[in-house]
């Protein structure tokens, strides 16, 4: 006598996929917004009809925001000049002299705030520095 086997239905666990999916959403949400992290979003950039765009971003560089009122924001974090000095210097270390700076000046800010960084700068024997503008648009 041959049993007959019953047909059992191929099932996909659906609950274990909806959970990698979820992951998967969360860690590009998080990787994405970790570069927005560098910009300060209080800082309005001077016009620049003429500049270059940035092409691509050294992962080991270091952008300095400077608000208007001289605040100097580095990371997310407001940093004084001390604190600045040490990052570069922790930078520059561990890294070499020609990681790239990025300083992202508001366009009403006193150009002696901007001059106290980029002595800063200097004084850690950096060179690489880039100023960041917004481009133009001609019509």
């Amino acid at each position: 006598m041959a049993k007959k086997r019953e047909q059992q239905e191929a099932e996909i666990p659906i609950s274990s996929m909806i959970d990698i999916v979820f992951l998967l959403i969360i860690f590009f949400v998080v990787t994405a917004s970790l570069d927005k992290e560098v910009e300060d979003e209080m800082i309005r950039l001077a016009n620049s009809p003429h500049g270059k765009p940035l092409t691509k971003k050294d992962p080991r560089g270091v952008t300095i925001n400077i608000r208007e009122n001289g605040k100097i924001n580095v990371s997310g974090r407001l940093v004084d000049m001390g604190t600045l000095s040490a990052i570069l210097t922790n930078q520059a270390a561990k890294y070499g002299n020609d990681i790239p700076i990025v300083i992202r000046g508001d366009r009403n800010v006193q150009h002696g705030y901007i001059k106290k960084v980029m002595d800063a700068v200097t004084n850690t024997k950096l060179y690489r520095v880039k100023f960041q503008a917004e481009k133009l648009e001609r019509k």
